[in-house]
């Protein structure tokens, strides 16, 4: 059995989706009450989480109003973030798409393939989840416009899911049935074809009671179809025997060349095709080395050949050690030009410096961060008491006359205390001050620029000290291919006219001229040695090839290659021979054991002639009963009324066939509806005992303990009250049936959290309640949520403890 994964909605991201932009929800609590005003947006977001799970509405119809594009994003979409029993964590990631939108599932951050979603949701689709997990407004006012027969059957149907298209399935089949049938009907199609039968037996007797000599007549034509029937079955088997006869004829021609050719076959030694192809190779490499010439001629080596080689000799060490170097000569050119790369890279990098910093120069050095403390240090702050010390002066000596000197005094000396405390400032601050910025190159540059210059001061002395370390290398680099010139021109590997600096190139192009000329002259040398070789061995490979040719022939017993070959044209003609008798034994096939039991062609034919005889006595016989039944049969039309009679047999045929469709039709109709109700009850008593006991449970609770316990009867459901008393459906209140209602499908729901445990989502069902039955379902909604997930949105704050409940308001504030 395969086991999913059990999981709990714990986040919902949501990117756009309605109202809702770029917004987080957490549902970390075992239930989760959401309180919201009118077009707060909770059933927007219940709306986003159904739509997540099983995609969005399509555009098409009526369902592109149930879509929740939002128009102030582009974006259309969001995740659910789920934790599963060992703390791992699932997100499911929704986008506009096509279809439903494009999904996406991470598992622990890491992508698996979207398939696993039914890890999450198990084999539900979008219905069975509205009609299972989802409990809304509609679908709890929907039960007050149900008639009794209709609030039984949705009732019924919470037990299994998709079972309530199948219970209006039954009951229009049943419709159906009693169209065509009733017990006490008139017009259905059945009542009056069954009244029409009677009534045409009833005349059939009457005509056939009145012609005693019509039976007569009757038993005679019954005895004649008899004989008839008995001499066609063997007509059909003379037939038979003499179309095989037939058969056998026509195969004869081709059983005597059978038995002609199987003994023309010549039984002499057959040649092996091993041995004939050795022979046939033989003979034709035998005669190739007749034909073939022995000597071979050398071209010599030319003048400057010749000087190449010689050269090599004399400095066959130093050129050997070119050969093996010549890789390492060609890293050298490519560290070369891949340091003027990078180096020209790194010119483009201190370009765009300037270009990005105008006021930045070559001489700036980067400050040391003594410096840089130094330079940031800020300035005191000035110090007000001399302002406040002046304004009282000139106020005191407007005041005081006799002392308006002394306190003019005293306001000059705080002004002029005032005007060196903010000289020595300035002073403090001004950027001459500091040496080191003159040393550095920061001359002209206040100290905030020069600050802020500093990422930049040292991204340049990085790149001049990059610069400098790679024009070093391509210097040294240059410096050892300068040497290696000298020493290719000094061994004549180059030109000194040569300007290019593609010497491996070079290299390669010397050495495969001096191979080509070390392997001619080598060929050269051993060309006189090579040719007496080369004739000892034909004349070796000669004598091989006679006697192994020899020891075949001698084998078959033939003294020459002619022998040799008109026996081998023989064998050829056997196999032809041999091909024909098995194309012959293929075409007569199982006839073959039955055309050996004739010794010739006339005892054959005679006993088809015999066959044949036969067949046309039986063929007259059957002829002359033919005849005889046709007399009868004209008999019995003129002893009685034979139209009347005949349209009435017709009309009581087509009467009884009549009666089969409809009672078939019927019968197929009543036993589906049937069967389907059968099947419901069972499956819902049967499949679901620990869910009628939760049920139970649910139900007690809801009703204040009033009902306690629930059965299924063959007619459907009963309920039984504390004072014992037992109820239908159909007598309980509208509001009781509702708690019932609710009470099957929670039970429904909890009972298989072990395979689908997807949060139970509540829309503001049970508004109308009163506030003892909305008390009553929030006893429930804690009782569920020990092992499922709840979500309940609604206008109204219950109560509940505070770490259940979050508020819209709250969250769009946030």
């Amino acid at each position: 059995m395969h086991w999913r994964v059990i999981v709990k909605l714990v986040k919902a991201n949501i990117y756009g989706f309605g109202k809702w932009i770029d917004q987080e929800f957490n549902f970390e609590q075992d239930y989760q009450v959401i309180v919201g005003s009118n077009e707060a947006g909770k059933t927007t977001l219940l709306n986003f989480i159904q739509s997540i799970l099983f995609g969005f509405a399509s555009a098409r119809g009526e369902n592109k109003f149930l879509q929740y594009k939002p128009k102030n994003s582009s974006r259309y979409g969001g995740e659910l973030v789920f934790k599963s029993d060992d703390q791992s964590i699932w997100t499911v990631k929704r986008i506009d798409g096509k279809g439903d939108g494009e999904v996406t599932l991470f598992h622990d951050e890491q992508q698996v393939p979207k398939t696993l979603l039914s890890e999450i949701i198990g084999n539900f689709t979008k219905d069975d989840f509205e009609n299972t997990h989802i409990f809304d407004d509609r679908s709890i006012l929907s039960i007050y416009s149900l008639d009794e027969k209709q609030l039984e059957n949705e009732v019924m149907s919470v037990g299994a899911v998709g079972s309530k298209e199948w219970l209006q399935t039954a009951e229009q089949l049943n419709h159906e049935a009693e169209d065509i049938y009733k017990q006490r009907g008139q017009k259905q199609p059945l009542v009056v074809n069954l009244k029409r039968q009677d009534k045409l037996l009833e005349e059939k007797a009457e005509i056939e009671n009145q012609q005693a000599a019509y039976q007569r007549v009757k038993n005679q034509l019954d005895q004649t179809e008899k004989n008839f029937s008995d001499n066609e079955l063997l007509l059909n088997q003379a037939t038979e025997k003499e179309n095989n006869l037939r058969n056998l004829e026509k195969k004869w021609l081709r059983y005597e060349q059978l038995q002609q050719t199987g003994s023309q076959t010549d039984e002499r030694q057959v040649i092996s095709d091993e041995d004939w192809e050795s022979v046939l190779k033989a003979n034709q490499e035998l005669s190739t080395l007749k034909e073939t010439p022995t000597a071979n001629k050398i071209s010599e080596l030319d003048n400057v050949e010749k000087q190449i080689l010689n050269n090599y000799r004399t400095n066959q060490t130093r050129l050997d050690y070119v050969r093996n170097q010549k890789f390492e000569l060609q890293n050298l050119q490519f560290h070369r030009d891949d340091m003027n790369s990078k180096l020209l890279k790194v010119d483009t990098q201190v370009d765009q410096l300037f270009k990005n910093h105008p006021e930045l120069s070559e001489e700036m050095v980067p400050l040391t961060s003594e410096e840089i403390e130094a330079l940031a240090k800020p300035s005191p702050k000035i110090n007000n008491l001399p302002l406040i010390i002046v304004a009282i002066s000139i106020v005191l000596a407007f005041v005081i006359s006799p002392l308006r000197i002394l306190f003019a005094l005293v306001a000059i000396a705080g002004a002029i205390w005032y005007w060196y405390q903010n000289y020595s400032g300035k002073t403090k601050n001004d950027v001459n001050g500091y040496a080191f910025l003159q040393q550095k190159g920061y001359g002209n540059l206040n100290p905030e620029t020069i600050l802020n210059l500093q990422s930049t001061v040292i991204s340049l002395d990085n790149f001049h000290t990059t610069q400098n370390s790679l024009i070093d290398g391509i210097k040294a680099i240059e410096v050892d291919l300068n040497k290696w010139r000298k020493i290719l021109i000094e061994l004549d590997v180059l030109d000194e006219s040569y300007k290019d600096d593609n010497y491996n190139e070079q290299i390669e192009k010397y050495f495969i001229r001096l191979d080509q000329i070390r392997a001619k002259a080598d060929l050269a040398q051993q060309n006189q040695a090579e040719t007496q070789k080369i004739a000892d061995e034909k004349n070796r490979r000669l004598r091989e090839l006679n006697k192994e040719i020899f020891a075949v022939l001698q084998k078959y017993q033939v003294v020459n290659m002619n022998s040799f070959i008109q026996m081998r044209t023989q064998q050829i003609e056997n196999k032809k021979v041999i091909t024909q008798i098995k194309q012959d034994k293929d075409f007569l096939g199982n006839d073959l054991s039955e055309l050996k039991k004739y010794s010739d062609y006339s005892q054959l034919t005679k006993e088809l002639t015999k066959a044949a005889n036969i067949k046309n006595q039986l063929a007259d016989k059957n002829n002359e009963l033919s005849r005889q039944m046709g007399s009868l049969k004209e008999q019995m039309q003129q002893i009685m009324d034979n139209n009347r009679y005949q349209h009435m047999v017709e009309e009581l045929a087509q009467n009884e066939a009549d009666i089969i469709d409809n009672y078939d039709e019927w019968l197929s109709k009543k036993l589906a509806s049937q069967w389907i109700r059968n099947m419901l009850n069972n499956a819902t008593k049967n499949r679901y005992p620990k869910m009628i006991d939760k049920a139970t449970q649910y139900f007690d609770l809801l009703t204040n303990h009033n009902y306690v316990k629930i059965d299924f009867s063959k007619s459907g459901i009963i309920v039984t009250s504390a004072k014992k008393n037992r109820f239908d459906v159909h007598e309980l209140s509208k509001a009781t049936t509702i708690q019932l209602y609710i009470s099957l499908r929670l039970a429904f729901v909890t009972e298989i959290a072990d395979l689908v445990k997807l949060p139970i989502l509540i829309d503001d069902a049970f508004v109308d309640f009163d506030s003892s039955r909305t008390e009553n379902v929030f006893k429930l909604v804690q009782k569920i949520a020990q092992n499922n997930q709840v979500i309940y949105v609604t206008a109204n704050e219950p109560n509940v403890p505070d770490d259940h409940i979050m508020k819209l308001e709250d969250v769009v504030s946030a």
